[in-house]
């Protein structure tokens, strides 16, 4: 009988043993290391169309292209940077869409084209390029000048900012 109640106490121990937690028998502290990463489509790079001089205004529409156009360049990073669509938004910012002479604005906004035939007004949202892959931009400005217009120098900055859509 003690020995029936010797290997009873004996198992007894050990499935006690067993179903305490290892975290009762650690000896010390317990420390985590966060590790993170993240996957980046790509970058797209822009570089605007060179600048446009419409030399002297004449009344009527005065029409330019670019000399030479703007490109995107897609740099892949963790996938195929031939295969990620990229769109560049082309547009003035910071004079409502007016070519200015100081403070004073020609009586027409300035009209942008990525294809010389359909223009928008240069202000927000102005005009999108949309691609794949490495890309091209080029630009085509409309000035529209009425027989009444401020004597000066005209200027406008159009800003084109490149974005990965998918």
């Amino acid at each position: 009988m003690k020995k029936g109640i010797l290997m009873l106490g004996i198992v007894l121990a050990v499935i006690a043993a067993i179903s305490v937690p290892a975290a009762v028998f650690a000896i010390g502290s317990i420390n985590t290391t966060l590790v993170t990463g993240s996957i980046v489509e790509a970058t797209v790079t822009v570089t605007a169309p060179s600048a446009i001089a419409f030399g002297m205004f004449v009344v009527g529409d005065n029409i330019q292209q670019s000399t030479t156009d703007g490109t995107v360049v897609v740099t892949a990073n963790s996938r195929n940077g031939a295969n990620v669509h990229w769109q560049v938004a082309a547009n003035d910012t910071a004079n409502g869409g007016f070519m200015k002479t100081g403070a004073t604005p020609l009586n027409s906004k300035l009209l942008i084209s990525k294809d010389g035939s359909s223009y928008a007004n240069a202000d927000t949202p102005g005009i999108t390029y949309t691609g794949t892959g490495a890309g091209t931009l080029p630009f085509w400005a409309k000035q529209n000048i009425t027989g009444n217009e401020t004597v000066g120098s005209y200027s406008i900055t159009i800003t084109f900012t490149g974005s990965v859509t998918g």
